[in-house]
């Protein structure tokens, strides 16, 4: 994809594991609406020699990570709130290996488990491909908003990046 990812546009200095474009040990995640849907988004990271499992075989929780963060952009993206999308559950099933080395393609759908009020939770079906199209991994993952004061008074942090806090309390920019 040619366009900027939209992560690295809304939240400058970054230093999430998953999407963190400034974390050197992180995955670096590079996320994108997808140009075809409206409501699933793609992204994808090359993992590096030390996160793996096997010899050339990439952990599998590196994978179920990578899917969690996407859920969580899933919310940001597609469903915008004033919030923070955090990971509530998780399923996944596990098909073939990824090795070490070989890009991820990944991918997250969004459906609206109750359309209650603002903080209705979202279902992300998410899947972890192959360069050559093989299904990896295949997840459902369940993410819910929760406001700045909630999740300061749930983890004790109140000391946020400004971008987060610009936009939360601006909603998204356009992409």
């Amino acid at each position: 994809m040619d366009e900027l990812p939209v992560n690295a546009v809304w939240t400058a200095g970054n230093t999430c594991f998953g999407c963190g474009k400034s974390n050197p040990l992180g995955l670096q995640i590079s996320v994108f609406r997808d140009p075809l849907s409206a409501t699933r988004i793609v992204g994808d990271f090359t993992p590096k020699e030390h996160m793996g499992g096997f010899p050339g075989i990439l952990h599998g929780g590196i994978v179920y990570t990578a899917l969690d963060c996407m859920a969580s952009w899933a919310g940001m993206i597609l469903r915008p709130r004033r919030a923070i999308w955090v990971l509530r559950s998780a399923e996944v099933t596990y098909r073939r290996p990824a090795m070490l080395g070989d890009r991820v393609l990944l991918s997250a759908s969004m459906e609206v488990e109750e359309e209650a009020n603002d903080a209705s939770p979202i279902r992300v079906r998410g899947e972890a491909r192959h360069p050559d199209g093989h299904l990896l991994v295949e997840g459902l993952y369940k993410s819910v908003p929760i406001t700045l004061e909630k999740f300061a008074a749930a983890t004790g942090i109140t000391d946020r990046s400004s971008a987060w806090c610009q936009w939360v309390e601006n909603g998204a920019p356009p992409c």
